[in-house]
């Protein structure tokens, strides 16, 4: 005997059985403890006991442009089609904020709950993503890069290639209740002989590696508190290179959860630890959201 269930989108699972008592058994087991439902299995069922937990998949974007895509540039269809695809599919995009609230005892997440973070702060995502935000109700999770921030403030400049947000951009965002600011470093997300990105060098001294990563991130914290009034409580780490060391030395900065690009779904649970080294699906160019969540899925032990 076959058991088809339907995951979500267009992800199946087929599962044979020899024995009919058996299979009778655990049709049975299925229904009653809620987890077979009319629409078919939901990975998205909330477990009761404290040891498992909620999927929440967190998806990574970049830049959103209608020509020179690659990789981590998407087109402005792409965007729309996704934020279609999910609202069809009654997803709720949550903020790390709502996260991070119910894993320390806040209020409960949606039925079907999805972050949707977009690194660098670039003005394409202002200019394209804002907009479609605002069409469909559905909000995100912008980590910005705060000397980038601070070099277009001061000398803007509307090329949608390069340029990067205004805090005046900023603040319009967030004023929609659209878009939750956090923090991308202030001028670590470079490559240099010195550093790759806020990743901890060979042979460099804990106290001087503890010293570069609070002068920088402190900083931009200090400036997004200053510019918005609110301060983020989650650290995007550039490139997603991250070092074991760095974990202490963002709590002591007051994060509560942290931001890789490890590959991979979280099952979150009421542990705040576990919000740390959060991982990420990238919206690669040409990979519909429904794919990428599909594949991602797939990597679920039950």
């Amino acid at each position: 005997m076959q058991l088809t269930f339907k995951l979500g989108g267009d992800l199946i699972m087929h599962i044979n059985f020899r024995n009919k008592m058996i299979s009778g058994i655990l049709i049975f087991s299925f229904l009653l403890s809620g987890v077979l439902t009319a629409s078919g299995f939901n990975f998205f069922k909330k477990a009761e006991s404290k040891s498992s937990g909620i999927v929440v998949p967190i998806v990574m974007y970049h830049e959103v442009k209608p020509y020179k895509t690659r990789k981590d540039v998407i087109t402005p269809y792409e965007i729309e089609s996704d934020l279609k695809y999910l609202k069809a599919n009654h997803y709720t995009a949550i903020t790390m904020t709502d996260l991070i609230d119910y894993v320390n005892g806040g209020n409960e997440l949606p039925e079907k709950p999805i972050i949707l973070s977009f690194d660098d702060g670039y003005l394409n995502n202002y200019a394209y993503v804002f907009p479609l935000l605002k069409k469909y109700n559905i909000k995100i999770v912008l980590s910005i890069i705060g000397k980038n921030t601070d070099d277009f403030t001061r000398i803007p400049d509307d090329n949608l290639d390069y340029s990067h947000v205004t805090w005046d951009q900023i603040n319009e965002m967030m004023t929609s209740g659209l878009v939750e600011i956090q923090n991308h470093t202030y001028n670590m997300h470079k490559i240099t002989r010195k550093r790759y990105g806020c990743k901890r060098n060979k042979g460099e001294s804990l106290a001087h590696y503890e010293q570069a990563l609070t002068e920088d991130i402190g900083k931009l914290q200090q400036e997004i508190t200053a510019m918005t009034g609110t301060t983020p409580n989650t650290f995007a780490y550039p490139y997603g290179k991250v070092s074991k060391e760095s974990y202490p030395i963002i709590k002591k900065l007051g994060f509560m959860a942290s931001l890789t690009c490890d590959y991979g779904v979280n099952i979150v649970t009421k542990d705040p630890e576990m919000l740390y080294g959060l991982k990420r699906v990238c919206r690669a160019h040409g990979v519909p959201i429904q794919k990428a969540l599909r594949d991602v899925m797939k990597t679920l032990k039950f």
